[in-house]
């Protein structure tokens, strides 16, 4: 009776560790499998100009030979740790088999002759300002070299409240673009003179 009970507890054991280990082998083929899934599911972003240090320090020996570049092959971004270049004002490098020079896109700009690396940005370096306070209306919309410049609506009675260099408008990433409604001032002033003089 012993060594019957003996051999049914190895079988048992047998069958169990087996199941156990095919269970364990199961479970680390789901794990991997939604591993790569996660890292597959994200497609590959360049990082922001804020984390773009802390990216190329991690992803490279040489920080400054890091760059991130739309590859329009693959339709994404790409980034590696050769390339090194100067780039052109108004333009953008991309990758197309090779390096290759794209434009700026329409809300950005690259001027003249300001010229910085390409592993700086996967953009063009300058945001365009917007004409978008009381009283501003588009003067010029830029270029891909040039910032937009804005002027007040004189037509509804605005003016700048500090005078640009230009006469007629201002670049609002170098000079105040406020605006004031002179109609709203003159009648602040009669309203000052009123109350002053009934004083």
């Amino acid at each position: 009776m012993f060594v019957e009970d003996s051999i049914d507890l190895q079988i048992f054991k047998s069958k169990f560790f087996v199941k156990d280990k095919c269970e364990r082998q199961t479970t680390m083929l789901f794990r991997f499998l939604f591993m790569v899934h996660v890292c597959v599911a994200f497609p590959l972003k360049c990082p922001e100009p804020a984390q773009w240090s802390l990216r190329a320090r991690s992803h490279c020996h040489d920080a400054s030979k890091y760059f991130c570049l739309r590859n329009d092959l693959i339709n994404g971004y790409s980034e590696n740790c050769t390339v090194f270049d100067f780039l052109q004002p108004g333009r953008k490098n991309v990758l197309r088999g090779g390096l290759d020079a794209d434009v700026c896109s329409l809300d950005r700009y690259q001027p003249w002759p300001l010229t910085y690396y390409t592993n700086v940005s996967t953009n063009c370096i300058f945001l365009k300002a917007t004409c978008n306070e009381e009283g501003q209306v588009v003067h010029d919309k830029g270029n891909r070299n040039t910032d937009i410049t804005c002027k007040c609506d004189y037509t509804k009675g605005y003016d700048f409240l500090v005078k640009p260099r230009n006469p007629c408008f201002c670049i609002p990433s170098e000079e105040d673009c406020s605006c004031f409604l002179k109609h709203a001032l003159i009648q602040l002033l009669n309203f000052h003179q009123i109350m002053n003089a009934s004083m």
